[in-house]
This record gives structure tokens, C-alpha cells and sequence, in this order.
């Protein structure tokens, strides 16, 4: 096992010790407080680039990573539907145990897995069961420089929220379009995100320049089926294409297409659904202000059927501001997300203020999340989400 003071070379695994003195020459504090920067899938690359020894040889090393994300959820209750707002209390958003590891500077590999995935039997369900699963099951091999294949289970570009770890994210959730409606928030919505899935890539993603910008990409062909799914749903693959710019200060902005011919049912009544997708995401941070946004558009045809093309899409806009030097960021999210241009009063739209404190002396964060829904089904289902991270 690795020595605390020979961590991963990864920004999102950077440890910021509570009792270090900060030197006047020291880059400033950044936008949002972090406690310890555990990446959301283990990336074992330095800044996203080629994978980097844990130890300095060409010898194999490995090191475990992990967080624990714990919530407390007030939801309104609304008057006229049952199952809005009506099992306030404690829930487990991740439980994630894994481990990372390097081959010199030739190849690398992540494994995790979380305790915390909420199985529901059927939509709108205000109870679920917690079970493990796998999250991430990758390896990348060095082709040259800061190129990389991958293969395996995994996240691709397509989703810009894909770029923030979770022990990095602003607020108790992600944006409404990387997430969806879940269950007793409201009419529960699939996110309009393509989740993980297996396959292989081909990846150029650059360090973080101290200064202008550095250009990658990433170019993947992945089964495309659920995000549980042991093997494609047809014989078809999803393919996408990505490009990404990195700019100092964890600042980017990437874009993206993605083709998913998809098959859902059952036999003998299995029917095609063609999806075109695109999306696009940025994150800028100067200063204390950290100023985000991402948009998600997706086409879907329906060839067996025959029946009317339906267009969906969602967005989101937020700011977070980081007071002075102490270790609190206050912000304000808008988001939106219409998934059916065939139903016309899906919409929702929400208003977010958020609050987040970093503890790093005990690896922590809080984060304090107020939410206003606005939907055209008329429903009141306001929310108050209290969340507690410790990174392992």
C-alpha cells in the first residue's frame, strides 16, 4: 500500500493538509473549499493526461481511494400526489470503495464500486433498495506522449459533468440534466446523460496549463444499453466524439456528439430508437467566482414505428463565490429540463441557492442545497438538502 506522501499525481486527488501554512508566494485559495480531492472515478492520471507512476520506478503500484456521501432530504409535500415529498430523511448518495493503479508510466487501471445505488421496481416508487454495484472497470495504456487507449466499464466526455469528481462538485447534486427527476421529487425523468458503459476509447486529455490553453479529445465506441446492462442491447455500438480545452485554474470547456442506435422490449415486440445527441459544458474560475454551465440536446427517431421524431433537452447555469479565505462558497444554480418534445407539460425548471463548507482537518465538506421547482404539472415540491462527504 502507498505512503500518504506518495499519492497519485491527479488534481482531484491532491490532498490540502489542515495544519499547513500557506506561503505568501502560494497559488490562491481555490473558488470552491475543497476537504481532500477524491476523484469521482479513480482517475489515475496526472490532470487527465498519461497515466503517472504512484512510486518513483517503473514497477507497479497501487493505492485504495473512497468517499462516503451521506444527505438529509426535506421534500414539500404536494396535495394531490401521493408519492411527492412524503419519506423526508436520511439517504446514502455514495459509498464508493476502489482502487487505483500504474505500471510506470505504460499503462494504468481503476476498479471501484459503491454501496449506495438506489434500485427502485417501477417509476414513482417512494421506496427503494440499496444495493452495490460496479462504477468504474477501466484500464489505459500509453500509446505515446499524453495519448491513451482505454477499454473497459467506464464514463466518456459526452457528459461534461463527467469532468468534476464528485468531491469537487458545488452543490448536493448534479444539474437536472445530468441527473434527471428522481423518485418523490416529482414525476420521476431519466437523465438525459449517457451513463457508463462498457467499451474502448482512444483519448488525448492534457494537463492543466499553468497558462493559455491545451486542446484533447477523446473518440469512443461503447454498447450504449443501460448503464447495468452485461452486453449491448443490439448489434449495434454508440459512438462519440468529444473535444476538450483546458485552461489554468481547473477551468475547460468541452463539446461533444453522440449516435446511439438503441433497441428497448422485449422480443417479439422489440422496437428501434435512434438517438443524436449533442452536448457542451464549461467551467471557468477566476479568482473566488467559479462560473459553470452545460447543455444537453437529444434526437430520437423511431424506425420500427414509424412514429413522430421527439426532441428533449436540458440545461443549466450556476455561480459559486468563494468568501475571502475562509473555507465557505456560496452560490446559485438555474436549471432546466424538458425530455419529451411530444408532451407538453414535462418541463421543469428549478432554482437552486447553495452553500458549501470545507472541513479539510477532517477530510469533510458540507453542503447546504435550497431548491425552488417550477413545473408545468403544477406540483409543490420544494426541497431543503443537507449532505456530509468524508473522503477515505
Amino acid at each position: 500500500m502507498l505512503a500518504p506522501t506518495v499519492a497519485a499525481a491527479d488534481p482531484d486527488t491532491e490532498s490540502q493538509p489542515a495544519e499547513t501554512t500557506t506561503p505568501e508566494d502560494a497559488a490562491p485559495s481555490p473558488a470552491v473549499p475543497p476537504a481532500v480531492r477524491v476523484p469521482d472515478a479513480g482517475s489515475p492520471s496526472k490532470a487527465g493526461g498519461p497515466p503517472q507512476p504512484l512510486l518513483p520506478s517503473k514497477g507497479f503500484a497501487w493505492e485504495p481511494f473512497g468517499y462516503l456521501r451521506l444527505q438529509y432530504v426535506m421534500i414539500q409535500n404536494d396535495p394531490n400526489v401521493a408519492f411527492v415529498g412524503r419519506d423526508d430523511g436520511f439517504q446514502l448518495q455514495n459509498a464508493r470503495i476502489g482502487v487505483r493503479g500504474a505500471l510506470g508510466d505504460r499503462a494504468a487501471f481503476v476498479f471501484s464500486l459503491d454501496g449506495a445505488t438506489d434500485e427502485r421496481e417501477r417509476v414513482n416508487v417512494p421506496v427503494g433498495r440499496l444495493r452495490a454495484s460496479m462504477r468504474d472497470a477501466y484500464g489505459d495504456f500509453v500509446l505515446g506522449g499524453a495519448l491513451v487507449a482505454r477499454g473497459g466499464y467506464f464514463h466518456t466526455l459526452v457528459d461534461p459533468q463527467n469532468m468534476i469528481a464528485d468531491t469537487s462538485r458545488e452543490l448536493v447534486d448534479r444539474p437536472i440534466e445530468s441527473r434527471g427527476v428522481r423518485a418523490t421529487e416529482g414525476y420521476q425523468t431519466p437523465t438525459l446523460a449517457p451513463g457508463r458503459s462498457l467499451g474502448a476509447a482512444i483519448r488525448l486529455d492534457p494537463e492543466v496549463p499553468t497558462s493559455g490553453a491545451r486542446f484533447g479529445f477523446e473518440l469512443a465506441l461503447q454498447n450504449g444499453g443501460d448503464e447495468f446492462a452485461s452486453n449491448n442491447d443490439n448489434d449495434k455500438p454508440a459512438a462519440s466524439a468529444s473535444l476538450l480545452a483546458r485552461f489554468a485554474g481547473d477551468s475547460f470547456v468541452v463539446a461533444s456528439v453522440r449516435y446511439n442506435p438503441r433497441t428497448v422490449g422485449e422480443l417479439p415486440f422489440r422496437q428501434d430508437e435512434n438517438d443524436v445527441q449533442a452536448t457542451g459544458g464549461a467551467r471557468i474560475v477566476a479568482g473566488p467566482a467559479a462560473v459553470s454551465g452545460g447543455v444537453i440536446f437529444t434526437h430520437t427517431t423511431f424506425p420500427s414505428t414509424g412514429g413522430p421524431a421527439q426532441n428533449a433537452f436540458g440545461a443549466h447555469g450556476q455561480i459559486m463565490v468563494r468568501l475571502g479565505s475562509a473555507p465557505v462558497a456560496l452560490g446559485y444554480r438555474f436549471g432546466i429540463l424538458d425530455p419529451s418534445s411530444l408532451i407538453t407539460t414535462d418541463r421543469v425548471m428549478e432554482h437552486t441557492a447553495a452553500a458549501v463548507l470545507g472541513v479539510p482537518r477532517f477530510r469533510m465538506r458540507l453542503q447546504l442545497q435550497l431548491t425552488h421547482s417550477s413545473e408545468q404539472r403544477s406540483l409543490s415540491n420544494d426541497r431543503a438538502q443537507l449532505a456530509a462527504e468524508v473522503a477515505l
